[in-house]
């Protein structure tokens, strides 16, 4: 057993995987198919994969095959036709972000190994332990997570945990960002974001959404020490000498225990950076600091590093990286009989009775050089055992061919492929794609925008933050009296050390009347359900496929909103187990950030006249001079709003088979507010100015 994690290194196309391996990966992950989040990789065909998967299997290297984006109904019998060639060619595990394409895959194959995508947005103890609930072996934590919270939820998840160590960070926490599918269809849901964080905005050299490299090479000594299973290096989208660089670096330190050099970590910036790297979010620091652009070294400056990474791995037909044992046995009127053992991969072969020598007998040291000759193969002599009785002849004709056999046979009990278990999946009642169109809905940022004269209006459900309703109990009382449903909206990201003062503020929710809460996030199904309240579930769950609404009924979500990514025709034909929510109009909300954009001219957050960080909205300008709302939200997230508001007609949504429609409302004045709920509740659309019909008929690709 390895005394240190499994690094885990890109491969975005065959050349990549060679390149992994020859540098020391322990493991690897590609795509095939469509619904991989690299779509824009080169990615593999099926005969290419299959190859892959051998090459990896002889070499000892595991293969984690991605199937980590949003499925739609219609699709997912073609993902899980990917997935049977993907477990016939013998991946070891997959990687997936899809709730309802989990259940389908474990269903259908169970005894396929799953592991969580980062793309699920796993950042808190309670979120781990729902991967583990939901049948997942590992989970590819949140890259924002500082140390503390990653050691505390390896230890007490009892899943394995997965941190990326080296390589890109977007701005946004993966499977929150919809700011590529709004403004240009290609969504990062699906594996094809365009990364519009990368642009300037508010002028031509500001980017206060391009973050540094993540490199974590001097802390792996303490990642080890923290129990994570698995360390991964980003970069699938990288060409191959990248891969070889960071791989064989990443590799040498790791497994020989000791600090980066200078050397190293020059030649990491060499081959990519943008100004440099960042350790931001691992220490629990970020700031101004994280932010930076591609740094473009000079080609005469990377050609020698390139050209020597290459050689890594095309030089040779196969590298030696997986010892073997040898235990041979020469004994008169004997079969000679020898054994080769890899791991627990074991064989014995045999040949005839060695015959007693008339000139030269046979030596040890005769047995030992020829079976240390394993060049052309994945394997390097280790330990060698000879038992030889005095005075045989044994020609090295015969010692070559024993050795090359075994070592043939040994190749092909490493690249067996376990028989593949399939089943038909347990029939369930279909679940109605129609129900009743029960009302409207308004979520706010601020109590204040639920203005007087609001409550009488025919609304169903209001939704505000948690602190809102605390910090307003006499108007909170109102609301409910005039017979609408008061609902407190959860944090999207709640690490475990912010949770104490939340589910506090949630209990006093209760003692005011709430009966459920508003959750974006798999980590606060569990703890919501135990405090007696019923769970709505936000459109940050990427509800996107009836599956995914069948599993998260099952969890007890008694209402889910869509995502906003889908099509009318899609909405209309998903099977609803539950009521459905759709958002109709008002901003969108398009990243959830770590890192604070509304920073100042001196590179600190922006304050008010008190020297409290101001709550928003500040507003980025992009090179088309459209203006995004950015909003503080608590520990100085931010969220990014679309810079025009969404607005539907009745008619488009109310055939749908949804419950309710929801307005969002975010930088309105009250007057403004209570405007837009009053068309809202009369059957019209809201008037913006500039407004937009989102994703609903585009779709996105």
């Amino acid at each position: 057993m390895n005394k240190y994690p499994e690094l885990l290194a890109p491969a975005g196309s065959p050349e990549a995987v060679r390149a992994a391996v020859c540098n020391g990966a322990d493991a690897v992950y590609l795509g095939f198919g469509t619904f991989n989040a690299r779509r824009g990789a080169k990615n593999f065909t099926a005969e290419q994969m299959q190859e892959a998967l051998a090459y990896c299997r002889r070499h000892g290297v595991k293969t984690n095959l991605t199937v980590n984006t949003l499925v739609s109904d219609r699709e997912l019998p073609v993902l899980l036709e990917d997935v049977r060639l993907m477990l016939e060619a013998g991946a070891d595990a997959l990687i997936v972000q899809d709730l309802g394409a989990a259940r389908a895959i474990r269903e259908r194959f169970p005894d396929a190994v799953l592991h969580a995508s980062t793309q699920m947005t796993v950042h808190s103890l309670e979120g781990a332990r729902f991967a583990a609930e939901q049948g997942f072996s590992r989970v590819v934590l949140s890259r924002e997570l500082p140390r503390e919270d990653i050691a505390a939820i390896t230890e007490h998840a009892g899943i394995e945990t997965e941190v990326f160590v080296h390589g890109a960070l977007c701005m946004c926490y993966s499977g929150q960002c919809g700011l590529s599918a709004v403004i240009g269809r290609r969504s990062g849901n699906r594996g094809l974001c365009a990364q519009p964080c990368r642009l300037p905005y508010d002028g031509k050299r500001n980017y206060p959404m391009s973050l540094k490299d993540n490199c974590l090479l001097a802390q792996l000594r303490e990642l080890c020490d923290i129990g994570v299973a698995s360390l991964k290096i980003e970069g699938r989208m990288k060409r191959p000498e990248y891969v070889a660089i960071v791989t064989g670096i990443y590799s040498a330190v790791l497994r020989e225990g000791r600090a980066p050099t200078r050397q190293e970590l020059d030649e990491l910036r060499r081959v990519f950076s943008r100004d440099g790297f960042t350790q931001g979010y691992y220490e629990g620091k970020c700031g101004p600091s994280m932010f930076g652009m591609r740094t473009e070294t000079p080609p005469a400056e990377l050609k020698p590093l390139y050209d020597r990474a290459a050689r890594t791995y095309l030089e040779s037909k196969e590298t030696q990286t997986i010892p073997v044992s040898f235990t041979i046995t020469a004994k008169a009127e004997q079969p000679l009989t020898l054994t080769a053992q890899a791991g627990t991969d074991r064989v014995t072969v045999q040949a005839e009775a060695p015959e007693t020598a008339l000139r030269r007998a046979a030596t040890e040291d005769d047995l030992v050089r020829a079976l240390r000759k394993t060049g052309g193969t994945v394997f390097s002599a280790d330990a060698i055992a000879v038992e030889l009785e005095d005075g045989l002849r044994i020609p090295a004709r015969t010692l070559n061919a024993l050795r090359r056999d075994a070592l043939e046979q040994l190749t092909r009990k490493r690249e067996r492929i376990p028989a593949l278990r399939e089943q038909i999946p347990p029939a369930r009642p279909e679940p109605p794609k129609r129900r009743p169109f029960e009302g409207y809905t308004v979520q706010a940022r601020a109590m204040e925008q639920i203005a007087p004269g609001m409550e009488r209006l025919p609304l169903r459900t209001i939704y505000l933050p948690v602190e809102e309703i605390t910090g307003h109990p006499a108007r909170a009382q109102e609301i409910r009296q005039a017979g609408i449903e008061l609902v407190p909206v959860l944090p999207r990201i709640l690490w475990d050390g912010e949770q104490d003062r939340v589910w506090k503020e949630l209990r006093s929710c209760r003692q005011l009347g709430c009966t459920a809460a508003l959750v974006g996030n798999v980590g606060q199904i569990r703890p919501v359900e135990r405090m007696g309240l019923a769970v709505y579930g936000d459109f940050g769950l990427n509800a996107f496929h009836s599956g995914t609404l069948e599993v998260l009924c099952d969890c007890g979500v008694t209402r889910q909103t869509l995502s906003f990514e889908l099509r009318f025709a899609q909405i209309r034909d998903m099977g609803k187990p539950m009521e459905t929510e759709l958002i109709v109009a008002g901003r969108l909300p398009l990243m959830l950030t770590e890192n604070c954009m509304m920073v100042g001219k001196n590179g600190g957050c922006r304050r008010d006249g008190h020297g409290k960080c101001t709550r928003g909205p500040h507003y980025l300008t992009d090179r088309m001079g459209k203006k995004f709302p950015v909003f503080r939200e608590e520990h100085c997230r931010n969220t990014l709003y679309n810079s025009q508001p969404l607005a539907l007609e009745p008619k488009e949504y109310q055939g749908l088979g949804v419950s309710y429609a929801r307005l969002l409302l975010t930088d309105e004045t009250p007057q403004v507010a209570l405007q837009r709920v009053q068309e809202l509740c009369s059957g019209r659309m809201p008037d913006y100015r500039d407004a937009t019909r989102g994703l609903y008929r585009r779709g996105v690709e």
